[in-house]
């Protein structure tokens, strides 16, 4: 079995358990990586994706403006793998709490509908707002 093949066990293991959609967006990400180092950190006892998303919300409440904080998913990721990959991180502030949201996909719009009036002029429909 390959270190990867391990560390997708553990990481289903702990997805077996109550979880976030935050800690979902962590393990997806994690299931489409190829580094080896990322996997044999997952592997580490005291690791977990729910270890990592606690580290985001450390490092997130870092850059927050009064009681806000937006960070880029590339942003968290690197985080996610520098959790994973670090020998050593800083102490947490367990006090710390946060909420993360997962952003949607954006939905697909549609071209608005013209209207041609009696002087041949196209106009847009402010009724057709879909």
């Amino acid at each position: 079995m390959s270190v990867k093949d391990k560390a997708l066990d553990k990481m289903l293991e702990e997805m077996n358990q109550k979880h976030s959609g935050a800690e979902d967006a962590i393990h997806n990400w994690l299931c489409d990586q190829e580094c080896e180092e990322l996997f044999e950190g997952i592997l580490k006892k005291e690791k977990s994706i729910k270890g990592a998303l606690k580290y985001c919300s450390e490092q997130a409440s870092k850059q927050k403006d009064g009681n806000v904080a937006m960070i880029a998913d590339q942003t968290v990721f690197g985080w996610v793998y520098k959790y994973f990959t670090s020998k050593k991180l800083p102490k947490s502030n367990s006090s710390i709490q946060a909420t993360v949201k997962v952003a949607a996909q954006p939905k697909k719009t549609s071209a608005k509908k013209s209207i041609n009036n009696s002087d041949g002029v196209e106009q847009l429909s402010l009724l057709d707002m879909s």
